[in-house]
């Protein structure tokens, strides 16, 4: 690992004791889950939301004799299918049994992951997941086929929703209201097979205890199958880059924010000839510096909201050092990025960010990011920095307009979207 530093230049620190390991592993299902787990805290009422459906689809999916890959894709969708709630009320509307069929948020939700190539077998899943059976006729909706996992995922969603309303039931009491609920909707809402699976899945004393725990790894740990699959940071770098979208829709930046901020740090790392694999994790890092934004609990629960969220990422093998990055971003003093002892992958990321407020600034870009490196307020940016920033000025410019536009698309895009439904 990279020794903490003082006092010195990036380069000096890459010269003298840059020994990463350019080969890891990171696990797919824990991955997704920590931050589907993330996007749950925008609200308590959301809470394990994502990683309990996915648990519920897993155990239906087996009962119903899906595919290894049917059951696959209906997982990893469960853990995504509510990515397309882009503020609140998309988000909550879901939360009620009887649920709008036609909410935009499943049409956003797929457009956003058919621009991930790791999620483009499952936006149509995603698509369709609140489409109601009718007897059969839920198998096409204006002359196309919904998958058959769009209508189980649709399923394993009600019946999650059902679950935390009657919850501080008494169990048996419990098991038998939640069947009679959905077994009136039989035919009309689901296939009567996946009541079929429901009834035998109740009756299982584990499926009722994994779903008491209030540990979002219970739920991974108990769903079988998955869990050899890996991701390549190229991968988690198209996740972090959705999930940097999702950020921004909460956050108080602007729509572009994190992105520009992963995107210039990644700039600026090939720039002091950062390995590969640390220039990825630097752009995650970047993308991902503001995640504690999305925790929207309580204030009285929220004393360490971004040591809450951030302890969430820790679990995933092979990212622990970017969760460190990211933690040193929440730091609610000024950094003096010149004198603390930080890890230089941080002081990119930290450095990136006050690229991209100034460049935010009612100001021209030019004008804004030269009156950065003159100022230089608090002198918090080491003179190494500001003389790399100076020199690609007109390239970290670029990539700030380029970041700016393409979200500015996608913005208008799902706007289209919105009033499309």
């Amino acid at each position: 690992m990279v020794a903490s530093v003082k006092k010195q230049s990036l380069i000096e620190i890459y010269l003298i004791n840059f020994n990463y390991k350019d080969i890891m592993t990171i696990h797919l299902l824990p991955t997704l889950a920590s931050i589907a787990n993330i996007i749950d805290m925008i609200n308590p009422r959301l809470n394990l939301h994502h990683v309990r459906t996915a648990f519920i689809a897993s155990h239906l999916a087996n009962l119903v004799g899906f595919s290894a890959a049917q059951r696959r894709k209906t997982i990893l969708a469960a853990l995504v299918h509510d990515v397309g709630g882009l503020n609140e009320k998309s988000r909550l509307e879901p939360l009620n049994y009887i649920d709008n069929e036609h909410n935009n948020h499943a049409l956003i939700g797929s457009e956003l992951l058919s621009r991930i190539p790791l999620f483009r077998p499952l936006n149509r899943i995603v698509r369709y997941h609140h489409t109601r059976w009718r007897n059969g006729l839920g198998h096409y909706i204006e002359g196309e086929r919904v998958p058959e996992e769009s209508h189980l995922l649709f399923f394993a969603d009600r019946l999650d929703v059902l679950y935390c309303q009657h919850r501080t039931d008494h169990s048996a009491f419990l098991r038998n209201k939640l069947i009679d609920i959905v077994a009136a909707g039989t035919n009309i809402l689901y296939k009567q097979e996946f009541i079929q699976a429901f009834r035998k899945l109740s009756a299982d004393d584990r499926f009722w205890s994994v779903m008491a725990s209030s540990d979002y790894r219970d739920y991974i740990n108990a769903i079988p199958g998955v869990h050899n699959d890996t991701l390549s940071l190229h991968n988690l770098r198209d996740i972090a880059e959705l999930v940097s979208f999702i950020i921004d829709q909460f956050s108080q930046q602007t729509p572009w924010h994190s992105a520009a901020v992963g995107h210039i740090a990644g700039y600026l790392a090939t720039k002091i000839e950062m390995s590969a694999t640390q220039t990825l994790k630097v752009e995650i890092g970047g993308l991902l510096h503001n995640i504690s934004c999305l925790d929207h609990s309580p204030q009285s629960k929220r004393v360490n909201a971004a040591g809450n969220v951030l302890n969430t990422l820790y679990p995933i093998e092979g990212i622990d050092d970017i969760s460190e990055w990211m933690a040193i971003q929440q730091c609610t003093a000024p950094l003096q990025l010149s004198q603390e002892i930080l890890k230089p992958e941080a002081v990119l990321i930290a450095v990136s960010r006050r690229v991209v407020h100034a460049l935010n600034g009612p100001k021209a870009e030019e004008k804004s990011l030269a009156q950065l490196i003159k100022n230089n307020p608090g002198d918090e940016i080491p003179p190494f920095m500001l003389a790399l920033i100076a020199q690609y000025s007109s390239q970290i410019i670029q990539v700030y307009r380029a970041t700016a536009g393409e979200i500015k698309a996608l913005v208008n895009r799902i706007a289209q979207l919105a009033h499309s439904v």
